[in-house]
Order: C-alpha cells, then sequence, then structure tokens
C-alpha cells in the first residue's frame, strides 16, 4: 500500500458512521434526509428508530447535519453511556463545552441554585458561523439510558427535566420559586417575561427498534413522545444503487481514485445484498426476498472492493468487474470474514504506521519499538484477545473502555488502538471531555466477535488439557524407563551369577517376583490409563478421550491386558461408544451456540427452533447415557447425570427466553400493524403482518404459549395467514 494513502478518507466507511465530513459521499437517503430534516424542523420532539446497523448516526451526522445548518439550526451530538456519574451532570458538562456555545444569558441568574436542563438550554446561547442558531439536541443512542447501570434516581432525575424541555413547560418547582420570589418584590416584571418565553430547540431521541418499547416507559411524562417518529428501513434496491455507485465517482481528496462498477458487477453485488442469490423455501425450491438491503452489508462490500482498489493501486476511472472481487463467493467473504480479515492485516497496518511516522521524523516511543519486534501472530493475537476479551459485556454486548484502561491491561500504544480504528475499523474512538473511549465499531460485529472468543477460549482449553496430558504421558514413560532400567540392572546380575548354583536358584526367585511385580504394575498402569480415559468422558473432554484411547489401541498388548481382566471392556468398542458419545454432545452444542447467535442477531424464530433441536439432541445424547450406563451401579454414569440435567435447565431456560423475547417482538409488530391498518397505511400495515408472520414459532408448543401470551382463541400462524391473503390483495391492488 503507499504510505500517503494511510491517512486519508475512504468513500465508503464500513461498520464506522460517517461523519459530517463525508457529507459529500452519503448517498442513496436523500428522500430520508428530506422528510426527517424537515420533521425536525417543524417538531419539537421527533424519536428516529431503526434496527441495528441502518444507519441512523450516518443519516443525522452526515444527511441532517449540513441541511439543518442550513436552516440556522445547528446539531448538538450527546451520548448517555457514561454510567459512572449522574446522567444531567454528563450531559451538561457535554453541552457547556460544545464549541458552538458563544455565550451565556445572564438574565435573573440564581446564584448557587442549581440549574435544571430547561433553564441551561434557556441560557446557553449557540451560534453557526458566528450566527445565532436555533440548538437541536441528538440523544444518539437513546437506548443506553435504560440498559447501561445507571442508577435509578439517575434515571428518574432525566427523563423528569427531559419532560420539562419537550413538553415546552418550564419545571413547576421553578415555577414555584420564581413566583414567591416576585411576590416578594425579588424579581421585576421584565424578567418573569424573560422567564416565562419557552427555550427554542429541537430533541431527536435516535433508538434502536428492538428497544423502543422502552420509550413506554416515559409517555405519561412525555405524552405525544411517539407521535412525531420516523423509522429508518433497509435501503431498496435503486436507493443501494445511488449509495454504491454516486461515491465511487465523486471527485475529492480520497484514498482512492474515482472508479466505477460495470453494469452486470453492479446487478451481481445488488443481487447478492437483496438476497436473490440465497434464499430458499422449505422445499428446497429458489425463492426471492423483499428488495430490501442491509446498509451494514453494503458498506463492508464496497469497502472491501475500495481497499482492493488502493492495494492495487489503481487509476482513476478504473471499471469494477465481477472478477476483481471474485464473484458471488467473493461477495460472501466480504461479509462473512471482515473480522477474521481485518485482524489478519492489523499486523501489517500498525508495522506500516509506525514506519511512516519513522519516515516522517516523528519520534517513536519504546513501547512501540517493542510492539513492531513482535511477530505478526502476536500482534495478531494481542489485538485480538483486547477486543474479545476487553470489549464484550458478559452479557454479550458492546463495552465501552477508557484508553488508560487498554494501554495498561495490555501494554499498548495510542497509535496501536488508532489503527485499530482508523485503518481496521474494528473499533469506534469517542472523545468524551478530557478521555478517549474505545468499542467495537458496530453491532453487527458482535456474532463474529463473540463466535471467534468462544473458538479460540475452546482452543485453549483444549491446549491446556492437552499439555496436562502430555505431562503424565512424560512422567509415566519416566517411571517405565526406571522399572526397565532397573531390570537390565538385574539381568545383567543374574549373567554374573550363572557360575555359582545357589546364588543363580536365589537370582532366579528374585527375577520371578521382580517379574510379578513389574506384571503388576503393567497391570495397574494400564487400568490407570482407562480409568483416566473414563474420567474424561464423564467430564465430557472428548478431546482429551480421544488421545488417551488413540494410545490405548496403538499398544496391543495393553488391549489384550484389558480383555482378559475384564472382557466388557474391549477398548474399539468403548473407543465407538466414546465416539457416538461425542457426536450426540457436539449436536446439542452447536445448536445451542447458533440459537444463541441467532437471537443476537434477532432471529428469535429460527433461535427457538435451534434451542428446541438443542433440547431433542440432548434427550438423545441422555437416551444414549442410559443405554451404555448401568444405573444400578454407584457411579457407573458415562456421563454424569447432573452434567446433563444442568445442561437441559439451561436449554430450558433459553427457550423461556426466547418464548418471552418472541412474543414480546410479535406483540409490538401487532400492535404497530394494528395502528397503521386503523390509518389504512396499507403497505406499513402489511409490513409489520410480514415482521409477524417471520416470529411465528415452528414448534406446536410454542405456537401454544404464543397463543396464550396474545390471548386469541385461534392459532397465530391462522391468523397471521388470514390477514396476509386479506392485505397483500389489498396493497397489491392499490
Amino acid at each position: 500500500m503507499n504510505l500517503a494513502t494511510t491517512n486519508l478518507t475512504r468513500r465508503y466507511p464500513g461498520l464506522r458512521p460517517f461523519e459530517r465530513s463525508q457529507s459529500a459521499v452519503f448517498r442513496g437517503r436523500g428522500e430520508d434526509i428530506t422528510k426527517l430534516s424537515n420533521l425536525i424542523l417543524r417538531e419539537r420532539l421527533v424519536v428516529l428508530f431503526a434496527k441495528s446497523g441502518m444507519g441512523k448516526t450516518s443519516l443525522l451526522q452526515a444527511g441532517c447535519a449540513p441541511e439543518l445548518e442550513r436552516q440556522d439550526f445547528v446539531p448538538i451530538f450527546l451520548r448517555t453511556e457514561r454510567s459512572d456519574r449522574p446522567l444531567l451532570a454528563g450531559i451538561s458538562e457535554m453541552l457547556e463545552k460544545n464549541v458552538h456555545v458563544g455565550g451565556t444569558d445572564q438574565t435573573g441568574l440564581r446564584v448557587a441554585a442549581p440549574q435544571t436542563l430547561w433553564e441551561k438550554m434557556k441560557r446557553l446561547e449557540f451560534d453557526l458561523d458566528g450566527l445565532p442558531a436555533t440548538p437541536v439536541l441528538v440523544f444518539d443512542q437513546f437506548e443506553e439510558a435504560y440498559t447501561l447501570s445507571h442508577s435509578e434516581e439517575s434515571r428518574r432525575q432525566f427523563f423528569s427535566e427531559l419532560a420539562d424541555l419537550a413538553n415546552d413547560t418550564m419545571p413547576e418547582a421553578l415555577r414555584a420559586t420564581l413566583l414567591e420570589q416576585f411576590k416578594l418584590g425579588n424579581l421585576s416584571v421584565e424578567t418573569m417575561q424573560w422567564w416565562e418565553q419557552q427555550p427554542n430547540v429541537r430533541i431527536v431521541l435516535s433508538i434502536r427498534s428492538d428497544f423502543l418499547h422502552y420509550i413506554d416507559r416515559v409517555s405519561k411524562s412525555i405524552p405525544g413522545i411517539l407521535r412525531n417518529r420516523y423509522e429508518l428501513q433497509a435501503l431498496d434496491r435503486e436507493k443501494a444503487r445511488t449509495a454504491i455507485v454516486e461515491p465511487a465517482i465523486q471527485e475529492g481528496t480520497y484514498a482512492s481514485q474515482t472508479f466505477s462498477f460495470v453494469p452486470a458487477a453492479l446487478e451481481e453485488m445488488l443481487d447478492f445484498l437483496s438476497g436473490h442469490d440465497a434464499t430458499t423455501d422449505e422445499e428446497g425450491k429458489a425463492t426471492t426476498r423483499a428488495e430490501e438491503v442491509e446498509v451494514v452489508n453494503l458498506q463492508i462490500i464496497c469497502q472491501d472492493v475500495e481497499e482492493r482498489i488502493i492495494d492495487a493501486q489503481k487509476l482513476a476511472k478504473f471499471e469494477v468487474d465481477s472478477p476483481f472481487y471474485e464473484g458471488k463467493e467473493g461477495l460472501r467473504n466480504s461479509i462473512r470474514n471482515f473480522y477474521q480479515n481485518q485482524l489478519q492485516l492489523f499486523p501489517k497496518a500498525y508495522v506500516e504506521r509506525i514506519l511512516q511516522k519513522t519516515q516522517q521524523g516523528t519520534p517513536i516511543t519504546a513501547l512501540d519499538q517493542a510492539l513492531t519486534a513482535k511477530t505478526g501472530k502476536e500482534l495478531h493475537d494481542l489485538a485480538q484477545r483486547l477486543m474479545e476479551e476487553s470489549l464484550i459485556t458478559p452479557g454479550n454486548r458492546r463495552n465501552s473502555v477508557v484508553d488508560d484502561t487498554l494501554i495498561s491491561d495490555y501494554k499498548v500504544s495510542p497509535d496501536f488502538l488508532d489503527t485499530l480504528v482508523d485503518k481496521s475499523r474494528l473499533l469506534r474512538k469517542e472523545p468524551r471531555l478530557d478521555d478517549f473511549y474505545y468499542e467495537i465499531s458496530h453491532d453487527t460485529l458482535l456474532p463474529a466477535v463473540i463466535e471467534s472468543r468462544n473458538t479460540r477460549r475452546d482452543r485453549e482449553q483444549t491446549d491446556r488439557q492437552k499439555a496436562e496430558y502430555q505431562t503424565q504421558l512424560a512422567e509415566e514413560a519416566k517411571r517405565r524407563e526406571a522399572v526397565e532400567a532397573e531390570l537390565k540392572a538385574t539381568l545383567r546380575q543374574r549373567k554374573l551369577a550363572r557360575t555359582v548354583a545357589i546364588t543363580s536358584f536365589i537370582s532366579l526367585l528374585v527375577s520371578l517376583a521382580f517379574g510379578g511385580w513389574f506384571i503388576k504394575e503393567y497391570v495397574d498402569n494400564t487400568r490407570s490409563q482407562l480409568d483416566q480415559a473414563e474420567f474424561y468422558v464423564h467430564n465430557e473432554l472428548f478431546n482429551a478421550a480421544d488421545i488417551t484411547y488413540d494410545i490405548l489401541l496403538k499398544h496391543p498388548n495393553r488391549c489384550w491386558v484389558l480383555a482378559n481382566f475384564n472382557p466388557n471392556k474391549i477398548i474399539a468398542d468403548e473407543f465407538k461408544i466414546v465416539n457416538q458419545f461425542q457426536k450426540g454432545f457436539v449436536a446439542v452444542d452447536s445448536n445451542f451456540i447458533i440459537a444463541d447467535s441467532l437471537m443476537l442477531a434477532n432471529n428469535y424464530a429460527l433461535a427457538l427452533n435451534c434451542y428446541r433441536l438443542a433440547e431433542d439432541s440432548l434427550n438423545a445424547y441422555r437416551l444414549l447415557n442410559a443405554k451404555y450406563s448401568d444405573d444400578t451401579l454407584q457411579n457407573d454414569w458415562r456421563i454424569q447425570p447432573q452434567i446433563i440435567d444442568k445442561k437441559a435447565d439451561l436449554i430450558q431456560q433459553r427457550i423461556i427466553n426466547a418464548r418471552l423475547t418472541l412474543a414480546r417482538e410479535f406483540k409490538i409488530s401487532q400492535r404497530e400493524y394494528e395502528s397503521f391498518l386503523e390509518a389504512k397505511v396499507w403497505g406499513q400495515a402489511l409490513r409489520n403482518l410480514r415482521r409477524m408472520k417471520q416470529l411465528l414459532p415452528a414448534h406446536p408448543a410454542d405456537e401454544a404459549d404464543l397463543q396464550i401470551a396474545l390471548k386469541i382463541r385461534g392459532r397465530p400462524s391462522d391468523y397471521v395467514k388470514k390477514e396476509l391473503e386479506k392485505y397483500e390483495a389489498r396493497v397489491l391492488g392499490l
């Protein structure tokens, strides 16, 4: 890669949201920009909601912000992720330090009295390019106010003061104080008139759609909170075409020269992104999904194409064809391998970053010198462990960590972290007051990061078990060598003693006795090895058990000893049985892991089905255990029943949780469907019906549970089918 392009802006940011400076290449959302901007200009409070990855932050920063600024409105972006201090304290400090604050109105200032959010927005004066501007408070990722560990008192106070500002009403406590002071003659009429004027402000709450139900909790204090809401949908095919094509031809200072797409390649990309080549029905027949494109997938694929162009140093007006990005398989790999690919590229990018600073004459820290001396694998593993162990919470959510903590815990440098941000695009860097915080760049990466973390942990555990077993084998080999050495010494003594009959006789007796002892030790050692293998099976350590049985099978003498001392322990047969248990274990575990991943991806019906498959696999596993175990004997189970029972409880808990989540999402979609139906917005109503169809569980018991939760007489599937037949015909006829 040309070092001069390392720090230049990309046309496609990948998982990172578009920033204000990237508005020229933020395309495909023109209609959304106009509608949302007009709604913000017209209404005091607007709720923007969408699924994770739809581009809410990009729309606000690169789309609406320039449009609002043209109307003399200045967006103030706020976050509620700091849980180490009261919500209002953090927000107040961010407001006061905002670069657009031009002054503070001192009228009727109450010295030493705490200021509410309403009063602060009334006093702060905002400007844009030196001219007065109306502030737009944009609470990005508003769900953090609910999901992070804020205290209930902090939340209550925040929502109360936000309600005063949103409802365009003076706080009651403040009004009572001012009236009392006015009656006492401490306030003039002019000052009271100033107080009665409401702050001129707009408020935008940006929240993920799966957390939209949290908004209901403040609907009593802000009755019209959802009246002015805007749902950001996935891109349709034509908007996706615009989002792909127009940034590529945009002139400007970018890391890549201008380029374009061959029509056939562009159609292939759009087909892939809209799901035309990857969907089949239950009978295996090809089908077509709705013409919708996930923004995140589009950005990852386009970013991959742009990085290929940069690496190949293609000249301006280069035309991208299908072989350039390796066709459909290349597109699939862009999505599937984004996380792993970026990790693989990280060591080179970091070393090049330090090399560039060296060539520019910038001093290099001792820590960076030590890090660049490491191998590529060591740098890769360090970055992987930093992300997977520190930036994911125990509940499998993104974790925001201050730079000092990461630098101290992992002995890395700021340049190390910034390479993960601006080159690898795996992390997001947020300036908050006097610190920088890092987090995984987007929720879409979470399933891949979690899967990689779990795989790595399993591999490390297996490696530890293998190392322990190798240590045991080494100790056994030393004992065997010692025994063999003693035996050789005894044989030499016997040869020397043959000249004397009595000495020979005594030596013979000694040899027989030692031989008996040696055979006993050999048998005991063989039995101990079998016991160790069975112990591994008892505790489901099948990889270690495989190694032990394999070693036994490679020693026919040991197998013969076991077969003669215990005819029921034929090692080859035992090994086959253990393989059956291992397959059953893998079936349970893989279905469980897939189900958890689907839950994280919001595919609740499929997740519930996989939990059911895990439950069925576990029942088969339990029957297999009963078949090859003798429960009449103490501790003669193949697998400890408590382990299976614990798994069964965990799966049942997951099924219950999935049922509740599915029912909740079904109710939300049903409520939205009925609202849109009542408003005769047929397209939106049909969209929610299709979402309800996606949420229908496959298992009869789960559907019966959903029926009970919905309190309806008929089956939910019959209800959805009937409604779909009714309104699909209506919508298609419009």
